[in-house]
């Protein structure tokens, strides 16, 4: 049996050769986020859910009333809401909470007269967690919602996500 091997010819009239190569121009510095955005990346916390629960507390509610007042002033202000489970449960169940527990944060800040088009929501069910043990205390600080906050139409500035 005989087997080809060689190498692949370069085409005839390749275009690069005497092509002149320019630099792309350098990135222009973003403008520093202003002082609400700033006010509300230190105000938000993320919001911790109960096992098997949706149900916002007390605290939780408290601190997306600040943020709701922040944001109700600043319409150039967008958050994505992250939902978070922990590892027990199927991958889908996981899925379907975290869906769960960014839409009742939604829903409460749409109930204080926040618009549904500045809310982003996702959900990374177990897959992204703060703590990796097989605990109560690791699966305690996964079941959460997470924030990132947007302005101006530029790219996510912060929140509570990867702190």
């Amino acid at each position: 049996m005989l087997v080809g091997v060689g190498c692949k010819k370069k085409p005839v009239g390749d275009s690069t050769i005497g092509a002149t190569v320019t630099e792309a121009p350098p990135e222009a510095a973003k403008p520093e986020a202003p002082a609400e955005v700033k006010q509300m990346i230190q105000n938000f916390q993320r919001v911790y859910f109960d096992f098997d629960s949706t149900t916002l507390a007390n605290d939780a509610r408290s601190a997306l009333d600040d943020n709701v007042v922040i944001m109700q002033s600043n319409t150039n202000i967008r958050i994505e809401i992250q939902g978070h489970a922990d590892e027990r449960g199927s991958t889908d169940y996981n899925m379907a909470l975290g869906q769960k527990r960014a839409d009742a944060v939604t829903r409460y800040m749409q109930s204080k007269g926040i618009a549904s088009s500045r809310i982003k929501v996702v959900s990374y069910g177990e897959e992204r967690p703060l703590d990796g043990s097989d605990t109560e205390r690791a699966w305690t600080k996964n079941r959460r919602a997470e924030f990132a906050i947007d302005w101006a139409g530029d790219a996510q500035v912060q929140g509570t996500t990867g702190s």
